[in-house]
């Protein structure tokens, strides 16, 4: 029962943003394992959009513990998959 008590502490009292999954990482291990990018959830992009319509790309970043650069980054690919597939529709709608 300590554990989840110490866990949240860490949550809420590290010096960068972290989310559960981390905290409980950093009170197992004592680091936060870096792992390899993975691709984001449809629905985590859709959010992304979302949010981005009323929050800067740094409260952004902050929520899901990113960089600023890398919310920029998923924003723009998104609108060039985006726009390539408008394209590719249009051209076989012609």
């Amino acid at each position: 029962m300590n554990e989840n008590w110490y866990t949240l502490a860490i949550a809420v009292l590290y010096e960068k943003p972290c989310t559960i999954e981390q905290a409980f990482e950093l009170y197992n291990k004592g680091n936060v394992v870096k792992k390899s990018p993975k691709s984001r959830s449809k629905e985590d992009i859709e959010d992304i959009l979302k949010l981005r319509k009323s929050l800067s790309l740094q409260e952004i970043a902050d929520i899901y513990c990113l960089s600023k650069s890398t919310v920029c980054r998923i924003i723009r690919k998104f609108k060039q998959k985006k726009s390539c597939y408008n394209s590719s529709i249009t051209k076989h709608l012609s």
